[in-house]
């Protein structure tokens, strides 16, 4: 076979709002890894990387907020036909066209790019996805492979793009995919490209924070998630493959922010996690870098022994996923109770947590879920000194949640999963008003200065 070279791309958000909270294209990541291991040369072009060196000279770039975070550059362009009732600014977030299209000439220009894939997350972001692949068509004119959850949950609306569509999870049907649909002949292996490979952020110029994840999988069935369908069974990374990542990721871009995005990084803790925060110690890394787990952890599965580890590896992000009060709290899965969440509180302030640190996060415009449930939520967190932060439900299609939406006529299943975005759901869809999410947030911005005192 002669010698392969893909370009791979992570593309546009487009949506009337995005942040930077430490996105970085895991799966691309791996992606990359797998290919260089078969053999094939790649090359990565992620247009969401705010710490691109070549971005300051086509655009004004915010600076970081706070642990490498920050606000995305953009450009306003023309909302979907879908959303054209929603009164609020429709923007493409990430690198200018214009250094996109240059990138792409000068790629194409040494020669040999046989292929571009481009990767996809949530599914309301997919005009982004289709714009970044119709640029790629107008300046390489080579096979495009669209992966990623979009094209996994809506693999019939992903064809429209017109690039061939990957819609496993599992990486390993990649070299045998590649050569059913382009005729190319890799080689097969039997390597477990999770545990035996690392993300291949050597790909980029400069990055501004670290994303890591060391499980694969989530034992919870939560009705309004997809996570648990992703993974027939959990998947555990070594110990010290964690950790090398870690310090060799660290080191080569002189960063300090370290971010974990688990589904369930609590789960086998003592088995896993326990050991990989004791080697953080261990190794002094606790005293230049700085971790976070901003995924939700598990309240009801901490113990003070894990949150004291977490303490002193200098963890400055702990996000528990609470989600709502009442009744819903068993409906929706039974992932936690109140007393969970409150002890949980307590067991991080013991170790020396404020809630500088420690948040919550609840849902609001759940499907019969009530404003008393989240303004409890709200003083349940408010009570115990931690923060929360309100996120807007968005029915996924293809989960418990989503089925059961549809066989109540409440959807119909045929939306434009734009009209899905969590952020509009309130206009049109007959649950929680606007206006009543609104207020929730006011509420919720009252109870914040309380935190103060603690």
């Amino acid at each position: 076979m002669k010698n392969r070279k893909i370009l791979l791309i992570n593309p546009w958000i487009e949506d009337f709002a995005a942040y930077d909270y430490w996105l970085k294209p895991i799966g691309l990541l791996y992606v990359a890894s797998l290919l260089k291991h078969l053999g094939v040369e790649v090359e990565l072009l992620d247009l969401m990387n705010r710490h691109n060196l070549e971005l300051r000279e086509y655009t004004k770039v915010p600076s970081d907020k706070y642990y490498g975070t920050g606000k995305f550059p953009y450009t306003e362009i023309k909302k979907p036909d879908a959303l054209s009732f929603i009164p609020r600014r429709y923007k493409r977030y990430g690198m200018p066209e214009a250094l996109f299209r240059d990138k792409l000439r000068r790629i194409k220009a040494q020669g040999n790019i046989d292929a571009a894939f481009v990767t996809s997350t949530l599914t309301y972001w997919y005009p982004g996805y289709f714009d970044t692949i119709r640029i790629i068509k107008e300046e390489l004119g080579v096979p495009i492979v669209f992966g990623g959850f979009f094209v996994r949950n809506q693999p019939r609306l992903a064809t429209k793009s017109g690039a061939h569509i990957f819609t496993k999870t599992d990486l390993s049907y990649l070299p045998t995919y590649l050569n059913n649909v382009l005729g190319w002949e890799l080689p097969s292996t039997n390597i477990d490209w999770f545990l035996d490979l690392s993300p291949a952020y050597e790909l980029y110029d400069n990055i501004g924070y670290l994303v890591l994840i060391t499980t694969l999988g989530c034992p919870y069935n939560c009705t309004y998630c997809i996570a648990h369908r992703n993974w027939e069974r959990m998947k555990f990374k070594p110990v010290e493959k964690v950790i090398e990542e870690i310090e060799r990721f660290s080191q080569m871009y002189q960063i300090k922010d370290i971010v974990f995005f688990d589904d369930a990084i609590l789960i086998n803790v003592q088995n896993h996690f326990k050991i990989i925060l004791k080697e953080i110690i261990a190794r002094g890394l606790n005293r230049k870098l700085r971790f976070h787990l901003p995924n939700g952890i598990h309240a009801k599965l901490l113990t003070q022994e894990i949150s004291d580890l977490l303490y002193e590896a200098n963890f400055k992000t702990i996000k528990l996923g609470y989600e709502t009060t009442g009744k819903l709290q068993q409906t929706t899965g039974g992932k936690i109770k109140d007393e969970d969440l409150i002890k949980a509180a307590e067991i991080l302030r013991k170790s020396g947590f404020t809630h500088r640190e420690v948040s919550a996060y609840i849902m609001v415009n759940l499907p019969e879920q009530k404003e008393e449930d989240v303004k409890s939520a709200i003083d349940v967190c408010a009570s115990v000194g931690i923060d929360f932060s309100l996120n807007e439900f968005t029915p996924i299609i293809g989960t418990d949640m989503w089925i059961d939406l549809v066989n109540k006529a409440s959807l119909s299943g045929l939306e434009d999963p734009v009209t899905l975005n969590n952020s509009i759901l309130p206009y049109w869809w007959k649950n929680m008003s606007f206006n009543q999410v609104q207020n929730l947030k006011e509420y919720a911005r009252i109870k914040k200065r309380t935190l103060e005192a603690y």
